[in-house]
């Protein structure tokens, strides 16, 4: 019988596979509007949890050159394509371990499609609280459950891909998103979403009209 893969080893296979190049990235419209809803926060200091290859910090060094940007993910094969985009680099595989972060020394942490894989996505969420400064701003995201074709799948007795992608270990609404940000510290200031049509829509009504939701919190 063949032993199950530990999360790490699974991550390291999607960056040697599907996601080798940054190419994967082509068309997704998120990340640049994500990369820009950091940029309007004008960090100094930003840690990138789950940093994947740098393609986000690609596009936020574009909008801000002189940000001090590090990062960190559980993949090393990642971090080898990572480390030209950030200052800093190191492992850490958060379902087992404690961001291991300078406490209070950032004002910013972005934390882009990671909760949904954790077992326990508070503990990642508290790490990242312990290493911001006070007011310091999160920007995070998760897929969303409410989606209207995610509804529209369950109505057809189907199982949205928000939940069946066996990589996600947890579903979330703006509601449950929320609730989970107010329990590890944060304060809640801005939800939106990310829509390849209607975007304006999407921004305006991401419970409804985006397949992902984006979160700005600031630690309380």
């Amino acid at each position: 019988m063949t032993a199950p893969l530990n999360p790490q080893t699974l991550h390291d296979i999607d960056w040697t596979g599907v996601k080798s190049s940054d190419s994967f990235y082509s068309g997704e419209l998120r990340y640049p509007e994500i990369a820009g809803i950091i940029a309007g926060l004008g960090p100094r200091r930003l840690i990138d949890v789950g940093c994947g290859s740098g393609y986000l910090a690609s596009l936020v060094s574009a909008r801000m050159p002189g940000v001090h940007m590090d990062g960190t993910d559980i993949s090393g094969v990642a971090l080898d394509r990572a480390g030209k985009w950030f200052k800093r680099v190191w492992r850490t595989d958060l379902n087992n371990e404690t961001l291991s972060a300078e406490a209070g020394f950032y004002d910013a942490a972005v934390c882009v499609e990671v909760l949904e894989h954790l077992y326990d996505p508070a503990h990642a969420l508290e790490g990242i609280h312990r290493c911001l400064s006070k007011g310091g701003r999160l920007v995070a995201t998760v897929p969303n459950l409410a989606f209207w074709r995610y509804r529209w799948d369950l109505l057809r007795g189907r199982i949205p891909l928000a939940i069946s992608d066996p990589r996600h270990l947890h579903a979330f609404t703006p509601g449950v998103f929320s609730e989970l940000l107010e329990r590890s510290g944060f304060s809640v200031i801005g939800m939106s979403g990310n829509g390849v049509r209607l975007r304006c829509l999407a921004r305006t009504w991401p419970g409804l009209l985006s397949d992902i939701l984006i979160a700005v919190a600031e630690k309380k």
